[in-house]
Formats: C-alpha cells, sequence, structure tokens
C-alpha cells in the first residue's frame, strides 16, 4: 500500500510539473530531400529555407534537411514526395516530366532564357492551366520557384565546341527527361541519361566525356576539375519547381502553413539575390583553375538555335498546342 501511495504522489508531482510548465506544443515534423549537394547554389539556399522555417516556427516545427540524395534521389525524390515519405523536394523541372509531360515545353531550349522569363510564365494563367496543372493532379503542389542558371556544355577533350556539328559522337550525360534527351540528339551527340549523382564516377571512368550544368553545379560538384573546357552557350535557363506533397500542406495547421509560406517567400528572394552571384563566382574559380571557358559568336549562337527548331515542334506545338506555345514565345521575346 505505501508503494502504491508513493507512485501515486509522484504521478500528481509530474502532472502539477507539467501543468506549471505550460501546454505541450504539436510539432510538425518538415523532411525535406536535397538531391544536389550542400555546397551549389540549391544546397545554399535549402540550407537558408531551413534556418527561415525554424525562425518562424520556432518549436512548431521539426526540420529535416537531408543533401546529396541521401533520403531521395534524383530518380526516385518525385515517388517519394508522392508517398509522403518527404514532405519538400525542389527539382529541375525536366525531373517531372515523366509524371507532367507538358512541363517539357518549359525547358525548350533557347526559348525562356532569362529568370524573368521563368516568373513570366510560370505565373500567366494559361500557361498554368494547360501545364503546371499536371502537377497538382499528381498530389504534387508547387509552392515556389528557385533559380538555377544558364546549362553549358563541358567536354573532356581539345577541340573547342562552338557549334552543334562540333557535338558529333560526344558522350554526353543528361537528365532522362525528353527535352534534355531530344535536344542533345539535334546536335547529334552520343546522350547518356544518368542520375547526377553518378556523374563524376561517369566522368572519370570515361563514361561519359561531357556533362552540361549550371556554374554553380559545375563548381559545388567539382566536377569542372574533370572537363578541360566548358562553352558558354546556355542553351536552357535551369530553374527549380519547388513543391511540396499536396495532401501534406492542405493538411497543415493554418499557422504552420502560414509559417511556412513566408519562409518560402524570404528563401525565394534569398535565392534569386544570390543565383546570379553565386553563378558569377564560379565562373572565376573555373578559370582560375586553368579551364577553358569557349565564348560564342553570335552568329554561332544562331547555328545552335536553328538545331533545335525540329526539338521545338515535337515537345512544343505538338506536345502542348500552337496557342500556348505562342505564348512561350512572347514571353520569351518579352523577358531575353
Amino acid at each position: 500500500m505505501k508503494r502504491l501511495s508513493r507512485l501515486g504522489i509522484g504521478g500528481l508531482l509530474v502532472a502539477a510539473a507539467l501543468t506549471l510548465s505550460g501546454p505541450v506544443v504539436a510539432q510538425t515534423k518538415v523532411i525535406i530531400s536535397n538531391d544536389n549537394n550542400a555546397l551549389g547554389l540549391k544546397g545554399k539556399t535549402f540550407e537558408y529555407l531551413k534556418t527561415q522555417i525554424e525562425k518562424e516556427l520556432g518549436d512548431k516545427a521539426a526540420v529535416e534537411l537531408h543533401h546529396s540524395g541521401a533520403l531521395f534521389n534524383q530518380k526516385t525524390q518525385v515517388q517519394g514526395l508522392q508517398l509522403g515519405s518527404v514532405h519538400i523536394i525542389s527539382p529541375t523541372a525536366g525531373i517531372y516530366s515523366p509524371i507532367a509531360p507538358k512541363l517539357n515545353a518549359l525547358l525548350l531550349p533557347f526559348l525562356l532564357s532569362t529568370p524573368n522569363a521563368i516568373d513570366a510564365a510560370m505565373k500567366d494563367p494559361l500557361i498554368q492551366k494547360e501545364i503546371i496543372s499536371e502537377l497538382e493532379a499528381k498530389d504534387i503542389k508547387p509552392v515556389a520557384i528557385w533559380i538555377n542558371g544558364g546549362r553549358h556544355i563541358g567536354y573532356r577533350g581539345s577541340k573547342a565546341v562552338r557549334v552543334p556539328e562540333d557535338m558529333k559522337g560526344i558522350k554526353i550525360r543528361v537528365q532522362s527527361a525528353d527535352i534534355f534527351v531530344e535536344t542533345m540528339k539535334a546536335f547529334d551527340a552520343n546522350v547518356i541519361a544518368m542520375s547526377w549523382g553518378e556523374v563524376p564516377t561517369a566522368l572519370q571512368q570515361g563514361v561519359i566525356d561531357a556533362a552540361e550544368p549550371t556554374p554553380n553545379a559545375w563548381v559545388g560538384s567539382k566536377i569542372y576539375e574533370l572537363v578541360d573546357q566548358i562553352t558558354v552557350n546556355g542553351y536552357v535557363y535551369s530553374f527549380y519547381i519547388v513543391t511540396a506533397n499536396k495532401t501534406w500542406w492542405e493538411g497543415l495547421p493554418a499557422d504552420v502553413r502560414a509559417g511556412l509560406e513566408r519562409a518560402f517567400d524570404s528563401t525565394t528572394s534569398w535565392n534569386w539575390e544570390n543565383g546570379a552571384r553565386i553563378n558569377s563566382e564560379s565562373w572565376d574559380k573555373i578559370r582560375a583553375a586553368g579551364k577553358t571557358v569557349v565564348e560564342i559568336a553570335p552568329e554561332e549562337r544562331a547555328q545552335w538555335i536553328e538545331a533545335v527548331r525540329p526539338v521545338w515542334k515535337k515537345l512544343g506545338n505538338d506536345l502542348v498546342g500552337d496557342a500556348v506555345m505562342t505564348r512561350l514565345e512572347e514571353i520569351g521575346a518579352a523577358n531575353r
């Protein structure tokens, strides 16, 4: 009896202590997966997002941030998001294209070539209706657009890649999205699709001769050390569509969702303000390492643009229709 009394008193003391300390705050777990490293623009942007979520929500949120594909890699992250195993991802638009094919049109080479063009396209009502809605239908909620930069072709070889015909036979890694595969085929390259994490080893072992990421990704991954030259043609302006699992997002408490929205707003501003600077600093590092940076002339650029006309038709007009394609061309021309 005495033992029971002591346990009873102990329980009352614990209950009293909890009452005095205030109500227990329910935590929302926020799991974020970054398919890239922590050192590039995307990795730094995610780190900034983590600090902003913690600033806005404090004890209301427990943030897990996983870099370098440690949780889900480039190939598996979209499925992980749909399953709810991760809450937030930010792949490039092409990664979503297997489940939302019309997104290929946003990456047509030499079409939307600046951040302002991307922003205008993503906000356009016609494009939202005809293209972006494909994601929400798959339980994927777009919550922000982060910039990445122009994609440029780097090559292990002594001959400068100045025009499309210089790409003939070069083994180049691309994402598995149709837009990248078809574009490199138009240049007569030998196209090899693989996950980003496999690229350093593939270059070292000669499985591929070339890759085509943005300057910050060349430096963040250190693969610029594995090539001899990089051609500045910016054939695609790469951007990230940051998405949340739609069911999870819409089921969040209103105050938590509002805090996340504020965190995304400030992080997106940071990304846009710092993206150009980080890419410029990346070019400085590439040049300082003694790598050849090939600047193409306007007449050479015209040859690249002409070579991708069939891609515009196949993954533009034929995929999204003439009206949407016309709108994309108008936005691209107005925001060069």
